[in-house]
């Protein structure tokens, strides 16, 4: 059965190529039923993609991608069905925007120390208002010839390790688990295989995590079977999605070729409505 829900994607509301609308003009195309909008740190997209998804008969899920940490190890939470004026989260999205421009800026000064001098007033209002992130830096290190491919400013100026590692504001997993929850939304770990977060599920339970991305564009089939049981063994729901960012330099379209079958989503589906 074919895939009609993709429930991880990005738009330039924060660091996806395509306004919120396009996405959805994309999901369509795709063959998509049901998307979700899941920008970093910002619901600023969703009113623009709901619109559209009520044109064009798609179902625009409530949603976002939220950063935590556990030492100094990043996790990416995703909320979804949430109320996007919940006063608890607009007050955190605010700040945490503030704290990525702020952390953009960090970047810019490291990079002119290496020899790759960005205008980062140009990158941030290259944003269009939306949350700018290391992607953005990245584009403009190609344009400016500093590098050759949007990979190659990651692999030797923004990678984790690299010059342009400058940490997010650190906020714990409780913490933004407590803020969907007040916001009526569910909480699920975004894809713990990516940076070997299996182990970490069992105690983000007890926290209150409500799911796991099951099926994610960077799992092997390994780790969405070993995802699978440690979901049915700890009562987590099962989401999945391609986490499309759109088509950029090296970057692919990927929207639509991973999430959930028709089965797969109505169980989501039923937990939504449960809340």
């Amino acid at each position: 059965m074919g895939i009609i829900a993709d429930l991880h994607c990005h738009s330039t509301a924060s660091d996806g190529v395509d306004r919120p609308a396009r996405v959805v003009e994309r999901a369509k195309a795709a063959g998509l039923k049901v998307l979700a909008l899941t920008d970093h740190d910002s619901v600023d997209g969703v009113p623009e993609a709901r619109a559209k998804g009520n044109e064009l008969g798609v179902e625009v899920l409530t949603g976002a991608e939220l950063t935590c940490y556990i030492g100094k190890q990043e996790l990416n939470v995703l909320a979804y069905g949430i109320d996007e004026n919940s006063p608890a989260l607009v007050d955190h999205c605010t700040k945490f925007v503030q704290a990525r421009t702020d952390r953009a800026r960090k970047i810019g000064e490291r990079l002119a120390e290496c020899g790759a001098p960005l205008d980062m007033d140009a990158v941030v209002a290259s944003c269009d208002g939306g949350v700018v992130g290391r992607p953005h830096i990245a584009k403009a290190l190609v344009a400016a010839g500093h590098v050759e491919s949007y990979q190659q400013a990651f692999d030797l100026y923004l990678a984790n390790g690299k010059p342009g590692d400058v940490p997010k504001m650190m906020v714990d997993p409780q913490f933004i688990i407590d803020v969907i929850h007040e916001a009526n939304g569910l909480a699920v770990l975004a894809h713990p295989g990516l940076w070997d977060q299996f182990d970490m599920l069992p105690d983000l339970k007890k926290m209150g995590m409500d799911g796991v991305e099951v099926w994610h564009s960077c799992h092997s089939q390994a780790d969405s079977l070993r995802l699978l049981d440690i979901a049915d063994r700890y009562g987590l729901m099962k989401t999945g999605g391609s986490d499309c960012h759109g088509a950029l330099g090296d970057r692919k379209e990927i929207l639509g070729q991973w999430g959930l079958d028709t089965s797969a989503w109505l169980r989501v589906k039923e937990r939504l409505d449960a809340r």
